[in-house]
């Protein structure tokens, strides 16, 4: 019980797929969701993530508190990691063409939560073509996030993600896939 990035990480190494990707257990976006996928991924785009930041249909939201604790989070990562491309982060419905998946999989460390973060962040740096689709999604009120220790383990890990892969001059100005058709959403 390593954590969600860690089981992540381990799993994309065994996939077998062209297409690699997860979707929360707790089904909280259903599967059938994907079908909005297989126009962005065939197009081009090495991930496709679904948002609840622009367009979702919110089936049963969030409580209020968990909701402007997202706001403020989101304030925070952005801040501190400068990831500018993605609204949501935290939507568990992600998917990667396999060279993408496999190549930021292996860069990836944070064995907790903030695993999206990084593998985001490490995409963007890399520049990967990110295509943000709305997704149904509702909340089971079954989180498994402490909020006291949970959350400051996540601060220790957004502080992380900066450190570990703050990008050199060199590697910002070499990035092999270069998102210069504007198509991203």
């Amino acid at each position: 019980r390593r954590g969600k990035g860690f089981g992540v990480r381990r799993a994309v190494k065994l996939a077998k797929g062209s297409i690699i990707g997860f979707a929360d257990a707790d089904n909280k976006t259903p599967i059938a969701e994907f079908d909005k996928f297989t126009g962005p991924l065939s197009e081009g785009y090495e991930i496709v993530i679904g948002s609840r930041g622009v367009g979702a249909q919110i089936g049963h939201p969030q409580p209020l508190y968990r909701r402007l604790g997202s706001i403020g989070f989101g304030v925070f990562m952005h801040m501190v990691v400068g990831l500018r491309s993605v609204r949501d982060t935290q939507c568990g419905f992600k998917f990667f063409q396999r060279e993408a998946a496999m190549h930021l999989f292996e860069r990836q460390r944070i064995d907790g939560y903030m695993f999206d973060v990084e593998i985001l962040y490490l995409a963007e740096q890399a520049g990967y073509r990110i295509s943000q689709i709305p997704v149904r999604w509702r909340d089971d009120a079954d989180s498994r996030l402490q909020l006291l220790s949970g959350n400051l383990q996540n601060v220790k890990d957004i502080f992380r993600i900066r450190s570990m892969h703050r990008p050199s001059k060199s590697r910002a100005a070499g990035h092999r896939h270069a998102a210069a058709d504007g198509k991203e959403t």
